[in-house]
């Protein structure tokens, strides 16, 4: 730690994860999970794009690939982003893999649900609508806050494109 503040001492940590606990308990109770060590964003988030899109979860939460079977047989990945504020320090890779046909992104700000997005087996015409110089653009897109800005500003561009965007109020 830098600066004047003072590192927490182990027993304020031990009452802080006492603190934590029953929350973490309650939200996963919440979104349908009885009890979890994954990541709770990452249970949210598969669980908020089950609702949206409807289909089957995976049988196992913990399992590679895809997170969500829809009524037509397509596999659905789902990630989340999560950034503290207007001013993304966090960006993310959408990597396509072989056994997935759709890419589900829930974007979090502030804690708040700002949209989800969800793109296509082949990402070159969602790269190249954005303008992306990075390689391999037909399985990966590397997700910036000013590429969420882009989708946001010109929402039917992007569903013309084989893309799904939801955004607030989400009424699924």
């Amino acid at each position: 730690m830098t600066g004047p503040e003072k590192s927490p001492t182990a027993r304020e940590l031990a009452a802080a994860l006492d603190a934590y606990r029953p929350a973490r308990q309650r939200f996963l109770a919440e979104v349908g999970v009885p009890m979890s060590n994954r990541d709770p964003l990452a249970e949210f988030s598969e669980r908020f794009v089950h609702a949206l899109m409807g289909g089957t979860l995976a049988n196992s939460r913990v399992q590679a690939g895809h997170d969500l079977v829809l009524a037509d047989g397509q596999r659905v990945q789902v990630r989340y982003l999560a950034n503290t504020g207007p001013a993304w320090v966090n960006e993310h890779l959408v990597h396509l893999i072989s056994e997935v046909d759709q890419y589900a992104l829930v974007i979090i700000v502030k804690f708040e649900i700002a949209g989800v997005v969800v793109f296509p087996k082949n990402l070159e015409p969602v790269c190249a609508a954005l303008g992306k110089r990075h390689p391999r653009q037909a399985e990966q897109l590397q997700f910036t806050r000013a590429n969420w800005l882009a989708i946001q500003n010109d929402i039917d561009r992007f569903r013309a494109l084989d893309m799904r965007v939801w955004l607030p109020p989400f009424l699924a």
